[in-house]
């Protein structure tokens, strides 16, 4: 009896012994495509920082780091697709933000451009929203055609290759994005399977997030220099007097920035901004971004 209390003891001991201790909670996943079973690997401090940033602008740099510790991507995107009839591609396209381990800046510039003139019409990702399930696609930078898209969003950024997650119903996607530089290895089929096992882990958090934080640009709402001219126009015609920060902040949400997006890019507080928001749209009549849009397009 003796010996079977050493043996239980030293049992314990080894258990609890901190050499022993992995830094990496294992969380057991059933791969469909093969026997037995897919093991992904997640940090319990990286996932407690990710659910600690939700609602926060931390939010998008912390998902980063957890994919980043799973999957080595040069950029993550995050954005949401909600249905709308009164867009004219049938979709609001909502950018909740971009990350960057390496090249954090430059990511961001190169998505604002891609999100203000190309989201809409991007022929990988066009035809997946309103799909319901969940959607793995893989784009090689090689198989785009030669022009100003593929120059801007991915030569001229040194982008190789792109995967896309997306997850939701025909009213309502969440889409996460990797993406690497040329010279970068491909992502492997392990890679991409471990991709598609993040969907039941992250996408709640999406959800979570984006409701309770605001995008950094609505893409879908975004308009093109000529109508911008014609708000000008009928500021005007109308003789409606904006003041020079009423104005800017005014062009801004035209442009698709949200109203702490336009405070950030002005550099005035949340709300500072939020008062020429205020006093702008009580100048025009108008109650709402929407009620902005159609001042404008719609001559009275």
């Amino acid at each position: 009896m003796n010996s079977r209390l050493t043996r239980a003891r030293r049992s314990r001991n080894v258990a609890l012994s901190p050499d022993r201790l992995r830094p990496t909670m294992r969380l057991l996943q059933p791969d469909p495509a093969a026997r037995g079973h897919y093991l992904i690997g997640v940090r319990p401090d990286s996932l407690g920082a990710t659910l600690r940033a939700v609602g926060t602008p931390d939010f998008v740099g912390a998902v980063t780091e957890f994919v980043n510790d799973s999957i080595d991507a040069d950029a993550v995107h995050l954005e949401r697709w909600r249905a709308d009839t009164g867009s004219t591609s049938g979709f609001v396209v909502e950018w909740l933000g971009s990350g960057s381990l390496r090249f954090a800046a430059d990511t961001l510039r190169v998505m604002d451009i891609y999100y203000q003139d190309y989201c809409q019409a991007d022929p990988l990702v066009a035809p997946l929203r309103g799909k319901p399930g969940t959607l793995l696609v893989q784009r090689h930078v090689d198989g785009i055609a030669q022009g100003e898209f593929r120059r801007r969003i991915f030569d001229e950024p040194g982008i190789g290759q792109e995967c896309l997650l997306v997850h939701g119903n025909a009213h309502l996607q969440y889409a996460l994005g990797l993406a690497r530089t040329v010279g970068r290895a491909a992502f492997t089929t392990d890679e991409l399977f471990h991709f598609r096992q993040m969907v039941d882990l992250l996408f709640p958090m999406f959800e979570l997030h984006a409701r309770t934080c605001a995008a950094r640009r609505v893409a879908a709402v975004s308009v093109n220099a000529a109508s911008q001219a014609g708000f000008d126009a009928r500021l005007e015609r109308q003789d409606v007097q904006l003041s020079r920060r009423e104005h800017e902040i005014c062009r801004l949400m035209l442009c698709g920035r949200s109203v702490p997006e336009a405070a950030q890019q002005l550099d005035v507080k949340l709300s500072t901004a939020e008062s020429y928001v205020k006093r702008a749209f009580a100048k025009l009549g108008v109650r709402t971004r929407r009620e902005l849009f159609d001042w404008v397009l719609v001559d009275c």
